[in-house]
C-alpha cells in the first residue's frame, strides 16, 4: 500500500516487487475492500491516516 500510495501505479508496483501485475491488482482489491472507501484516492488518505478527502 505504500507505494500506492506514493503514486505507483499497479504495472509500476509489480515491477519494483519482481510480482505479477495481477497479483497487485488481487492485492490492492483485498486491502481497498477493507478500508471505509472503494475510491482509490479516499483509500490512500485513510491509509495515510489523513481521513476523507472530501
Amino acid at each position: 500500500m505504500d507505494l500506492t500510495a506514493e503514486g505507483l501505479n499497479n504495472r509500476r508496483i509489480a515491477a519494483t516487487c519482481f510480482i505479477a501485475g495481477k497479483m497487485v491488482k488481487r492485492r490492492n482489491g483485498r486491502v481497498f475492500a477493507e478500508l471505509p472507501t472503494p475510491v482509490r484516492a479516499e483509500a490512500i488518505a485513510s491509509w495515510l491516516g489523513l481521513g476523507p478527502t472530501r
